[in-house]
């Protein structure tokens, strides 16, 4: 063996130790890469209107992170104001008390006499009677448990503030420099592949993008769309804070193992809680019919024509397994390494065709 071969032998073997020490001081901001990437594919649309306006990339890469972190800010600080007025009216009103449950149990009762057969609400009422005491007791239950929980978790994000905090700047940094230069870096790292593998490797990468465009933009886009219905459907519908609900219900239906009945079937039964029937049956429809029925199946179906077909059990693993494990932050890692396995396996299977 050649000198020349043994150079380049140890230096291979030199940068790819250095490349292991680089990956095992970065391991902790694995997830923030990630997150760069989840929100370049998000960023995608608004930094394309942007620069078809301006024509210059530095300026919408900073306008299309703006706007995103406005929004955000906006939707947190409405959220947080919204549950300090519902909790303070609530502390006021006495509306989880004994007495607010038994005066709703007599209401339903005598709704009950009205619709049902003589022998069916005898029956019913027994069984209900039965339980109105333990049911009285349920919220001083859930206080008592959650109570703690919520301490301890307030705690702990306090404490993780500074690096949180460094990590969003990372996240900023990464975010702004991929949508300017992604296109460049990646032609470029193409180019160091050998000649007789580029081909591979650009189907790769063409499979990836397609697959991360279904996986996050067209998820994010049917999120916000149903958000935007819930705001719209609950305005007509005369529930308080609309707006912010909508945000809740868009922020919820981005991960499948939610969904927006989280934030309408508790609402449902508020109105239920406080004797309002018509209002609780609507809302009940509204949220099954125009915020689960025609975002999953004709506004997604829709935006994903486009784009890659995805099979909706890997979409469930990726977006739910990981959470289990790594908790919510899987709902980024986890689209993103089953869609990259996704896109190797394709790419892989057309260079065989081919």
């Amino acid at each position: 063996m050649d000198f020349s071969r043994r150079f380049d032998m140890a230096a291979g073997a030199f940068i790819f130790l250095v490349f292991l020490t680089t990956v095992y001081l970065t391991k902790d901001f694995l997830t923030t890469i990630l997150l760069s990437i989840f929100l370049v594919f998000l960023l995608k649309p608004l930094y394309a209107v942007f620069f078809r306006l301006t024509r210059q990339r530095q300026i919408s890469s900073l306008f299309s992170i703006l706007i995103v972190f406005v929004l955000i800010l906006a939707i947190l600080l409405g959220i947080t104001g919204v549950l300090l007025v519902e909790i303070s009216n609530l502390e006021k009103s006495g509306a989880l008390s004994s007495a607010q449950f038994t005066s709703l149990t007599q209401e339903i009762d005598i709704w009950a006499k009205s619709a049902l057969p003589a022998w069916v609400h005898s029956y019913v009422s027994d069984i209900v009677l039965k339980y109105v005491q333990e049911i009285s007791d349920i919220p001083v239950t859930i206080a008592t448990w959650a109570f703690p929980i919520v301490q301890r978790e307030l705690s702990s994000f306090a404490s993780e503030l500074p690096v949180l905090f460094a990590q969003l700047v990372v996240v900023v940094f990464f975010t702004y420099y991929i949508l300017i230069d992604g296109k460049e870096i990646v032609g470029k790292t193409v180019d160091l592949f050998p000649r007789q593998r580029r081909w591979l490797v650009k189907n790769f990468l063409q499979e990836l993008n397609s697959i991360y465009t279904t996986l996050f933009t067209v998820y994010f886009s049917t999120s916000m769309l149903s958000g935007v219905l819930a705001a719209i459907g609950f305005s007509i519908l005369g529930v308080p804070y609309p707006f912010v609900l909508g945000a809740v219900v868009g922020i919820f239906t981005f991960v499948p193992m939610l969904g927006p009945a989280v934030v309408f079937i508790p609402l449902a039964l508020y109105y239920l809680f406080m004797g309002d029937m018509i209002r609780f049956l609507t809302i009940l429809v509204f949220g099954t019919v125009a915020l689960m029925v025609i975002p999953e199946n004709v506004i997604r179906p829709h935006l994903a024509m486009k784009s890659a077909r995805i099979h909706p059990i890997v979409t469930l693993l990726a977006y739910t397994a990981p959470i289990f494990v790594v908790g919510i932050i899987g709902v980024i890692i986890g689209p993103t390494l089953y869609g990259f396995l996704l896109a190797a396996y394709r790419a892989v299977i057309n260079n065989r065709e081919s």
